[in-house]
């Protein structure tokens, strides 16, 4: 047991000191690099580390993982029993190990005290696609321990694939203690066994949302830009998140009852502050109008809008229980207001005239009515908006963790936007800047 946690020590310590020098060498460059944004990370984040248990284990993925290729260590480990195994336990094996690595290297991490690491120059294959980097970790009165990394060439990137210590395999290791373990146990047995032995332990958080494309839904890519940009955020600071879909009325009820911990999406009103947390805003939500095309309608502002409007009786429609705010309710009183479940209907009564005017966030219309050309023939968005909605995850006060999770999230979401992340999310979803 102490020599498999000092062999998993010098995995990570040799892969995350500070080097001492640093040529251009591309296959010893990845690791130095790895080992630079590690020990960033880890100094930026001591507070979290300290407080999560499971926060090393995200760095570990979101750091080191990408230039491990612990998909093809996952094949070499099960060897010849690889196309034994279907699909589906393939699949569970492919998790199972990436957990155990993770869990590996997490776990070896917190003893790292800041070795010096000597590196060796890579030496490549004849046909240049394989590296071997050599490299020592330099103790004080101790001797120095060999620490080597195989790497291949695919795809124009370098990627981990085996690590040497003292002459032992890591794959190889782990191939051994998964070989007996198939001969004792059988294939399927000994993969269920590894997978429910190697787990996240990740604390999960669990949000309700209602469908409301394209922000969120369940057959939206990723449950849509929503759902990945509060995943992804809290998912930077050590958190899984689960998401189900439910009417608002739902999510609410739930999150009051402690079934889910709160609200993926949420409008703000002082009314709902005072049973809620709010995290800071991850997307404004523009509220403009949609008219046939034929109607004279504008929108410059409210005092315009009354002077229009004046005894027209103009019938607008909303979604119910949506917070559209102080701009909304000042103009409200000037509407006929009928509510609708559903945009398409929203849409679909504006255009057969039994509403006038519909109110919803500029991305949903834009959506809508590129999806619906047979009703946006007889629509147009009207130019202007009546009031920006800024989008929340809202955890419910009587929740005990309920502010720490709205720290973590807020400090995920800051994380996103300093590194191009979340500008990425945004590109990804095509979302109207």
């Amino acid at each position: 047991m102490k020599k498999a946690l000092l062999s998993g020590l010098m995995i990570i310590t040799s892969l995350f000191a500070v080097v001492s020098h640093a040529e251009q060498d591309v296959p010893r460059q990845l690791v130095e690099n790895a080992s630079k944004q590690m020990t960033e990370r880890l100094i930026a984040d001591r507070q979290m580390v300290q407080s999560q248990e499971y926060y090393i284990e995200q760095l570990v993925d979101e750091l080191l993982l990408p230039v491990v290729d612990h998909v093809y260590m996952s094949k070499r480990v099960l060897g010849k029993h690889w196309r034994r195994a279907s699909k589906e336990q393939q699949k569970t094996f492919v998790r199972a190990f990436k957990q155990k690595v993770i869990r590996t290297y997490a776990g070896a991490f917190k003893a790292f005290n800041g070795e010096e690491i000597r590196y060796d120059e890579s030496r490549l294959n004849k046909k240049g696609n394989q590296a071997l980097v050599k490299s020592q970790i330099v103790r004080i009165g101790a001797a120095n321990i060999r620490v080597d990394y195989k790497l291949y060439f695919k795809k124009d990137k370098w990627r981990v694939f085996d690590v040497i210590i003292e002459g032992v395999s890591l794959t190889k290791s782990f191939r051994d203690q998964v070989s007996m373990s198939i001969e004792q146990n059988g294939l399927a047995k000994a993969i269920s066994k590894l997978a429910d032995e190697y787990k996240s332990e990740a604390p999960q958080v669990k949000l309700g949302g209602h469908a409301w494309g394209p922000y969120l839904g369940k057959h939206l890519p990723n449950y849509g830009l929503a759902a990945e940009i509060v995943t992804a955020a809290f998912t930077r600071v050590g958190y899984k998140v689960t998401i189900e879909f439910m009417p608002w009325s739902r999510v609410m009820d739930e999150a009051g009852s402690g079934e889910l911990d709160g609200s993926i999406a949420t409008w703000y009103t002082p009314e709902r502050a005072k049973s809620l947390y709010f995290s800071d805003s991850y997307i404004d939500n523009k509220l403009v109008f949609v008219k046939r095309s034929n109607d004279p309608f504008e929108f410059q502002s409210p005092e315009q809008i009354q002077q229009f409007i004046a005894n027209k009786g103009y019938r607008l429609g909303i979604f119910d229980d949506f917070a559209y705010g102080k701009e909304f309710d000042q103009v409200k009183p000037l509407f006929s207001v009928e509510t609708r479940e559903y945009c398409s209907q929203l849409f679909r009564d504006v255009a057969n005239k039994s509403l006038d005017l519909a109110l919803v966030d500029h991305w949903v219309a834009d959506t809508e009515l590129a999806d619906k050309k047979h009703i946006a023939e007889h629509l147009t968005q009207v130019a202007g908006t009546l009031a920006s909605r800024p989008l929340h995850v809202t955890i419910p006060k009587s929740s005990k963790n309920g502010q720490a999770l709205i720290d973590a999230f807020n400090t995920g979401l800051k994380r996103l936007k300093q590194d191009g992340t979340y500008q990425q999310l945004l590109e990804q979803h095509q979302f109207p800047q």
